[in-house]
């Protein structure tokens, strides 16, 4: 019992501390005139994992509390300013060209090749014409060691220091 309390308060604190997180393309950092978004509709990285799966239930919901507490307004029925999508390199690294847009990426983007087993990655795209905007990651959010507890908290704070770095409160 005693170890159990000692590692929830070590989560905690280290949640609170927040994630490492890198930021791929800052020349657009956060335009005032992004206000509305949806998801980009495509099918996410290694679809049909039960793993995967849970991370999606998790990684989604994070990503539009976030939004919406910076006064970004996901929207269904009207035309989006900004698409959001996600990558999550749970037991593999993620090959960067394999993550590439038709439209391309921005000439600030910085030349990663490989983003490392555990890495979170959220991606803006201009909705008008499909390229990538920006880009950030945060470091170490998944473990195969971590309980579903402990990955639930260490998404919401990954989550929230990318959606940060985007949009900050």
């Amino acid at each position: 019992m005693k170890t159990r309390t000692v590692l929830a308060v070590l989560l905690v604190w280290a949640t609170a501390c927040g994630v490492a997180v890198d930021v791929e393309t800052d020349a657009i950092s956060r335009n005032p005139a992004l206000k509305k978004w949806t998801w980009l509709q495509r099918p996410p990285v290694a679809r049909g994992e039960a793993e995967f799966g849970a991370v999606d239930q998790r990684v989604r919901p994070a990503v539009e509390r976030e939004l919406g507490a910076r006064r970004l307004r996901k929207v269904e029925n009207e035309r989006p300013d900004f698409l959001v999508t996600y990558y999550a390199a749970l037991e593999k690294p993620i090959d960067a060209q394999a993550i590439t847009y038709a439209a391309g990426v921005p000439i600030a983007a910085k030349l990663v090749t490989e983003y490392d087993r555990g890495m979170l990655v959220i991606d803006v795209l201009d909705a008008k014409t499909g390229k990538l905007v920006w880009r950030g990651s945060g470091r170490r959010v998944f473990d195969p060691k971590q309980t579903p507890e402990e990955r639930n908290l260490q998404i919401d704070a990954a989550v929230a220091s990318i959606v940060d770095e985007f949009a900050p409160n």
